[in-house]
């Protein structure tokens, strides 16, 4: 692994402090699931979030989301789960508890979208886990 880094970033120069102190801040990220890849996510600009295989909304989003959906689901009187909304059956008007529903990734994480707060959105449990990698 060191060697094919090197290969690909030995050129760049990089100040050693803040690339230390960016390895300590990711190494104690509790979300942060694959250390392997906190290197490579530094030198290449800490751009390719894949490398850290983060994809868990921590709760902070996922009640930020919540009350932001559940609002203007109520006040266009639908449901807070956007595919109950949009549905036929009994839920297409209920609003969901937050602990009723999970927090989904609008664009798939697979995909390449981000786990961030405007790449959120939250589907009760059953559609969520109805969805898959779509």
């Amino acid at each position: 692994m060191w060697g094919r880094l090197y290969e690909e970033y030995h050129k760049k120069a990089y100040n050693p402090i803040k690339v230390s102190a960016e390895v300590q801040k990711l190494y104690a990220d509790p979300y942060v699931r694959n250390r392997r890849g906190i290197f490579e996510y530094i030198l290449g600009g800490s751009v390719d979030t894949k490398l850290l295989e983060v994809r868990v909304f921590d709760d902070a989003t996922k009640k930020s989301v919540y009350t932001k959906q559940t609002s203007t689901a109520e006040a266009k009187g639908e449901s807070n789960c956007p595919h109950c909304a949009i549905g036929h059956d009994v839920n297409k008007g209920k609003v969901w508890k937050l602990d009723e529903m999970d927090a989904d990734h609008v664009a798939a994480w697979s995909k390449g979208g981000a786990t961030s707060a405007s790449n959120c959105q939250m589907l009760c449990k059953t559609h969520n886990r109805a969805k898959g990698n779509r």
